[in-house]
């Protein structure tokens, strides 16, 4: 099928320009794209595929940062103080291929304003889930000068 063959050349191409990424045509693609679109329009650079708790750091200050993306009206956040990330930017991709900001602020800022504000219980001990409504007004109360900064 050709629409096959030109998403397969797509995934080839974007390999080739981000060498840290696999853009694998599975759960991965959505946060690999995720990843390149937030790296270009704030300013991060990414770490490799293997990187544990973070997915690049702020070129401007270093500040180390998680990115979350998804097509849908909810977010991943870590589970447990050890996988809390530095910083947290949770996007949504849309339909465009633009960016709608969800979160952008310190993780610690999640976890001290709304999950153990509210008791949450984690999947697995692995993650909560988190929708796109409760991360907007998190992100209202971020403070500006502790977001990462766009640069596009």
């Amino acid at each position: 099928m050709k629409e096959i063959k030109q998403l397969l050349k797509i995934t080839e191409t974007l390999r080739n320009k981000y060498p840290n990424k696999n853009f694998t045509l599975d759960g991965k693609l959505v946060g690999d794209i995720g990843e390149v679109l937030v790296s270009e329009k704030y300013g991060i650079e990414l770490y490799s595929e293997n990187a544990v708790k973070h997915d690049g750091k702020e070129i401007a200050t270093g500040r180390e940062v998680q990115i979350k993306s998804s097509f849908k009206n909810y977010s991943y956040f870590p589970y447990g103080e050890e996988n809390t990330p530095e910083y947290f930017l949770s996007v949504n991709i849309l339909e465009n291929g633009e960016l709608e900001e969800l979160f952008n602020g310190p993780g610690k800022f999640v976890v001290e304003h709304y999950i153990k504000a509210r008791n949450l219980k984690p999947y697995n001990k692995t993650y909560y889930t988190l929708s796109k409504g409760v991360l907007k007004k998190l992100n209202l109360k971020v403070p500006q000068h502790k977001k990462i900064k766009k640069i596009v």
